[in-house]
């Protein structure tokens, strides 16, 4: 392969999702790949990191959704990853039409590309094998080929998809032609899978020439093919969106296609899809328990336990995972880990503020802590980085009162504009227009904000202007 000043390979990752069975961690506005779950680095910040050492930053592409924007943006200024290569959905339609949105948008900019699609929240040790990994199947896409590496199984999961391979695809070549993928078989297939050598855990990471996925994206869902041809991408793909069908890449194109392969991978690799996945790949005790708090035990076995806010104290107790969070309690039975999703889909159902965002909440302005939450009042401390500011608005349903507890606040409300100082506080009326701003270019500016009203939920806010488009 050409070295990185000369080769036509792109990386696309994926950090659109939101990771629900890793509630109460991950959040809708907080999710899973913006975690620190193994290192002092989220899990966006690795995956950038280990494919930034084949492809350099420019050619380095983000999908994600235009929720997460503010936070992709902050996380990628620190690798020189320019805003053109953020992709915008405006609606998660599952992978097949991310990958379609990026490939053409590759393509016209450069027809010999191929592209490396990576997901954003999965662990990967061993950083050399993924490297040459992705070099082996990148020479084989050159070749034409749609290709997935197969990580070799360690052990019976059922929670991963597997690949079954037919034989090599010359005497020499390092890739498999692939029979068929299952989706997440039961334990007594795995169990025989694993006595065969020809299957594979399905990693989601896949290597191909844009041209060949867009000629098989054209062949085997051409009404996608024709909505994403007929705009520019990450510019006018509004238009499109709301009429493509959500589907994945696996259903739409790989278990049709007659062109996939696939490059057995040996580097240590977790999707991190639940709570049971990440216990796996952390260091246990004697006990095989995983405590990630401030914690005591007493005689449990195979327990984890990940709290960061509150001592927790456990006793006798044996295959169980405890996740506290300032807002949200998670204990199940570790064989129920993959079913934490029907707790979000219950949460998710009642509007409940447990599935949206936790206490702590990053804005692109600073953050906001939820202090204590009653049926007539919200109290919040509110941190405004310098040199920002909120949004213009106004609330129909709420008054606030805020309190400069650090910093000088520069206010409007209505029309006029004052300077609020530390130990001052100044009321907004409900329907008053008003915006907050920190004047500082290098002090943070911390508020209380007591909220009253019979309504203080967050979708009572009404824009008027905003420095980050969100009017």
């Amino acid at each position: 392969m050409k070295n990185n000043k000369e080769n036509n390979l792109y990386a696309v990752i994926l950090a659109g999702g939101v990771g629900s069975r890793f509630w109460p961690l991950s959040r809708q506005l907080a999710p899973k790949q913006f975690l620190k779950v193994v290192s002092d680095k989220t899990l966006l910040e690795q995956t950038i990191l280990r494919v930034n050492k084949l492809i350099p930053s420019k050619n380095i592409c983000v999908i994600t959704n235009q929720h997460y924007l503010f936070e992709i943006k902050k996380e990628l200024e620190q690798f020189g990853i320019p805003d053109k290569n953020i992709f915008l959905e405006p609606l998660g339609k599952n992978t097949a039409p991310a990958i379609a949105l990026a490939a053409r948008y590759l393509f016209l900019k450069d027809h010999n590309s191929s592209m490396i699609v990576l997901p954003s929240d999965h662990i990967i040790s061993k950083n050399k094998l993924f490297i040459n990994a992705v070099k082996d199947a990148s020479a084989l896409a050159d070749d034409g080929y749609l290709v997935t590496l197969g990580v070799v199984p360690q052990k019976a999961m059922t929670g991963y998809g597997y690949i079954k391979t037919l034989n090599k695809i010359s005497p020499k070549s390092k890739g498999y032609l692939v029979d068929k993928f299952i989706e997440k078989p039961g334990l007594e297939k795995v169990k025989g899978f694993l006595k065969q050598r020809n299957y594979f855990w399905n990693s989601g990471i896949f290597i191909w020439k844009t041209s060949v996925i867009l000629s098989e994206i054209k062949k085997y869902t051409p009404s996608l093919y024709s909505k994403i041809i007929s705009v520019y991408p990450n510019k006018d793909i509004t238009k499109i969106w709301q009429k493509i069908t959500p589907i994945s890449i696996d259903y739409a194109i790989l278990e049709k296609s007659k062109l996939v392969s696939m490059i057995p991978a040996r580097f240590a690799w977790s999707d991190v899809g639940s709570w049971q996945a990440l216990k796996d790949i952390l260091g246990n005790d004697k006990n095989d328990n995983v405590l990630k708090a401030d914690s005591y035990d007493v005689d449990s076995k195979n327990i984890l336990v990940w709290s960061k806010d509150r001592f927790v104290a456990t006793l006798g107790l044996k295959d169980l995972i405890i996740v506290d969070t300032p807002d949200a309690l998670l204990v199940c039975k570790q064989d129920y880990s993959e079913k934490v999703r029907k707790i979000v889909d219950f949460l998710k159902d009642k509007n409940r503020e447990e599935y949206i965002y936790h206490k702590k909440v990053n804005r692109p302005w600073g953050s906001y802590i939820v202090l204590q939450y009653d049926f007539d009042f919200k109290v919040k401390l509110v941190e405004i980085d310098p040199k920002k500011r909120l949004s213009l608005q106004f609330h129909r349903k709420r008054a606030e009162h805020w309190v400069v507890v650090e910093g000088i606040a520069r206010v409007t409300c209505g029309k006029m504009v004052k300077l609020v100082r530390s130990n001052e506080s100044i009321y907004i009326p409900a329907g008053k227009v008003h915006r907050l701003e920190n004047p500082s270019g290098n002090k943070p500016l911390k508020i209380v904000e007591v909220q009253t009203g019979k309504y203080l939920k967050e979708d009572d806010i009404i824009r008027l202007r905003d420095d980050y488009k969100r009017v």
